[in-house]
């Protein structure tokens, strides 16, 4: 299998969040609706992924020791709901107590193999494990660099990116209309050099409205990596000019200059030029830009 090497930034998307709405006093359960894409450098604060999913509005920070006695029993007498296992498997991951968490966590996924909850706290906790073992090993080669460090940063970067391929598409399974899920998809494929798969998860992506100039940006730099020029400048041309709904600023100039820098080095003035203009029309009182565009339209066609 071939392995490229993971770029520091690793993309994760942030799964549906369960919603309830209670009428009359009956809880009743509404549809999984997807939440933004989340780009991670590091694992997550507690706050904001163990602590947002608690019941309630206080923290795991001061649990006495009978709670965890008491949760521990209820486990033990198997409950006939997942608040238990889903109330003591956050302490433990506040507490970064892994193997505790993934104990619990497997005893629930075993009782409540269809609850969002359980599912979603489970596949979190691998995920931002995962990403912990990444960064430690990151800090290791940074103070050894040694060929064991190195391959051991490899080993994790390669556990991740199985395990993130996994869980997107454990959760397409579950929820098939969750459509931005393949762009983290597409990230984990490409860093294990399954391109071709990686390609179609992203196209998949930009038929959806929402995401496909985001998709087609990464469609872009994708394509471009692997040397297909005309595809990736068709991608970073689509991803800047869509009409409905246009694309968010940032990504319409990430795409044009992406376009105008590919353009350029491969001696397409044409091409460069017509990008360039597109930046100015953006920033149109950016001195690099308007000497940029100067030179190419100096040089020869």
């Amino acid at each position: 299998m071939e392995v490229r090497r993971m770029e520091p930034i690793a993309l994760v998307i942030r799964p549906v969040t369960r919603l309830r709405a209670t009428f009359a006093g009956l809880g009743t359960m509404q549809p999984l609706t997807p939440d933004d894409l989340l780009i991670r450098h590091k694992p997550l604060e507690d706050s904001q992924w163990i602590n947002r999913l608690a019941p309630g509005k206080g923290t795991f920070r001061d649990v006495p020791l009978e709670r965890f006695q008491v949760l521990e029993r209820q486990v033990r007498e198997i409950p006939l709901t997942e608040d238990p296992y889903l109330e003591l498997a956050r302490i433990y991951l506040h507490r970064g107590r892994w193997q505790d968490a993934k104990r619990i966590l497997d005893l629930a996924i075993e009782r409540f193999p269809d609850s969002e909850d359980v599912n979603y706290l489970r596949e979190e906790a691998q995920l931002n494990r995962a990403l912990q073992l990444v960064e430690e090993a990151q800090q290791e080669l940074r103070a050894e660099p040694t060929r064991l460090t190195r391959e051991k940063l490899q080993r994790c970067e390669i556990e991740l990116n199985v395990l993130r391929e996994k869980v997107c598409r454990q959760r397409l399974q579950r929820h098939p209309d969750q459509v931005a899920l393949q762009i983290p998809l597409a990230a984990a494929l490409e860093y294990q050099g399954r391109i071709e798969e990686a390609i179609d998860c992203l196209r998949q992506a930009s038929d959806d409205p929402p995401l496909r100039a985001q998709a087609a940006l990464q469609l872009g730099r994708l394509l471009e990596r692997v040397e297909r020029i005309p595809e990736a400048l068709s991608a970073y041309r689509r991803a800047a000019l869509f009409r409905r709904p246009p694309p968010q600023a940032e990504i319409r100039r990430a795409a044009l200059e992406a376009a105008a820098d590919l353009a350029e080095r491969y001696s397409l003035v044409d091409s460069a030029r017509r990008y360039v203009e597109m930046l100015l029309e953006i920033e149109p009182d950016d001195a690099v830009l308007r000497l940029r565009l100067q030179k190419l339209l100096d040089a020869p066609l």
